[in-house]
């Protein structure tokens, strides 16, 4: 019997065929023998004993009773000797009906016995053919379940290209969504330093002019100072004696 797997993808479940068991009869032929024994050793007890007429005896009787005796064991012997005829008769027929019932018997027991052998062929054939049905049912599945896992697998993969086809596309929009915005922020930047240069350098053009013009202003002043120092001479008072 081979070893049954569980585990196994491609187990099938095992049929168990039931066979009806065949009720055997006892023979009865033992029965038939011990009869046909005892009616032999009756019939030969009593043509023993019985079918001598001459008996030995030793005591002296008369003639007469011995001749009166003698009619009667012959009526006894011929009672017995019908007795055993139609026992054997009996036992003969008795012997026959056994022997058909065990006939009957046997012919019914062959044909139960050919049922129950076409019958497990049946249920052999049946099982033969359930476990093939199982079988080409579990390839069957097997080839489907394997189609879809491939179909799945596939359409993973796809899912799976895309999703980095659209991420690679993403990335590369936000890097150069970043790089515009950093490039116009430097323009900015740069735009806003040259304003700013522009702006100290006319500060400082202004601050220059400034600091020119109040040098010529405190020039002036001091050459209108010495001017008016020469034309108004300063009077020098000497302090008196007393």
């Amino acid at each position: 019997m081979a070893n049954y797997d569980p585990n196994d993808p491609d187990k099938t479940t095992p049929r168990e065929t039931y066979v009806e068991p065949v009720e055997k009869r006892s023979s009865p032929l033992p029965l038939i023998i011990g009869i046909l024994l005892a009616l032999a050793l009756a019939y030969f007890v009593l043509t023993r004993f019985m079918g001598n007429d001459e008996v030995a005896t030793t005591t002296e009787e008369p003639a007469a009773a011995a001749t009166e005796a003698a009619p009667e064991a012959e009526a006894a012997a011929e009672t017995a000797t019908e007795a055993v005829e139609e026992a054997a008769a009996d036992v003969a027929e008795t012997a026959t009906d056994a022997a058909e019932a065990a006939a009957d018997t046997a012919t019914e027991a062959a044909e139960t016995a050919e049922g129950a052998a076409e019958a497990a062929t049946d249920a052999a054939a049946d099982a033969v053919e359930a476990v093939e049905g199982a079988a080409d049912t579990a390839a069957e599945t097997a080839a489907d379940v394997a189609t879809d896992a491939a179909d799945t697998a596939t359409e993973a993969a796809d899912t799976a290209v895309d999703a980095a086809a659209d991420a690679a596309d993403a990335a590369a929009e936000t890097a150069t969504d970043a790089a515009d915005a950093a490039a116009e922020t430097a323009s900015d930047a740069a735009a806003a330093a040259t304003d700013a240069a522009g702006a100290a350098v006319d500060a400082a053009s202004d601050a220059a002019a400034a600091v020119g013009e109040a040098a010529t202003d405190a020039v002036d002043a001091a050459a209108d100072a010495i001017e008016g120092a020469t034309e108004n001479p300063l009077v020098t008072v000497e302090p008196s004696s007393n």
